[in-house]
């Protein structure tokens, strides 16, 4: 079969939106995001017509319109637990950076998340710090560390989240006024912002949003330029934001074009 033959084929199968729609989610999943002018050349269509498949697969919960194109979606988490035990070495490396940013005598909030739990371990010590948490494992990981005064924030446990949740909780938090927060997220982009995959998840991180000094997001390189179904923030709210060195440039050139201190670990 010639070029040109199999161009032709391959346009014939692009030409339904079903079709499409099967390569937009290929490309989703392999680079997380697509764009709307490189899609229209690659199907042979107008850019109205990627733009209504676009919308389709968002309406479907496929993945988030932003300018230009779209980002995938980030799946629902499992627990805690299971969580903890993926990218161990990866996190550690992540989370000895994130403690370097710690201050002696700060109230430092450690929101819930495997990464978190990671940070609360590589604490400095002899700081006079003062850690509160709404995740009884990061509560759990400083049982014995008496150079820390822990506090833990009550209210419903929430076991995929591993973190209290609800109206008690957030009350608890209001009170609070943290110097520094890290803060757990589900997926972070340009355009689409910080987000999480629960609703209640997502209010209680707006509270400490709206109530911290200095927000810091450590990131894991798959939730780059991802979206998720609950808005937290603008990602302007974040700080500073601890990635790996195997993180996406372009994207993290982005980030920092929108004012957020970038620190890239080494492997």
């Amino acid at each position: 079969m010639s070029l040109d033959q199999r161009k032709e084929r391959f346009m014939s199968r692009v030409a339904l939106p079903a079709d499409r729609h099967v390569l937009i989610r290929e490309r989703l999943l392999r680079d997380g995001r697509v764009l709307a002018a490189e899609l229209a050349i690659l199907f042979g269509v107008s850019e109205d017509s990627v733009r209504r498949d676009l919308r389709e697969l968002a309406a479907a919960g496929v993945c988030q319109r932003v300018y230009g194109g779209a980002i995938s979606m980030t799946t629902t988490p499992v627990n805690i637990a299971a969580r903890s035990a993926v990218n161990v070495e990866r996190k550690e490396m992540l989370a000895r950076a994130a403690a370097l940013l710690v201050r002696p005598g700060q109230l430092v909030f450690l929101d819930a998340s495997s990464t978190n739990l990671a940070v609360a371990r590589a604490l400095p010590r002899d700081l006079g710090l003062t850690v509160a948490t709404n995740a009884p494992a990061i509560a759990a990981a400083l049982i014995e560390r008496e150079d820390v005064r822990v506090l833990v924030i009550g209210g419903q446990l929430d076991h995929a989240v591993g973190g209290t949740l609800g109206a008690g909780a957030l009350q608890e938090l209001q009170r609070m006024r943290p110097d520094l927060c890290f803060l757990g997220i589900c997926s972070i982009d340009v355009e689409a912002g910080i987000g999480s995959v629960g609703a209640e998840d997502a209010a209680f991180k707006r509270a400490l949003v709206a109530g911290c000094g200095s927000i810091v997001a450590v990131v894991t390189t798959e939730k780059l330029g991802t979206a998720a179904p609950y808005f937290i923030a603008p990602l302007a709210e974040i700080a500073q934001m601890v990635v790996a060195v195997d993180a996406d440039e372009e994207q993290l050139g982005r980030m920092r074009q929108a004012g957020v201190e970038v620190i890239v670990t080494e492997a």
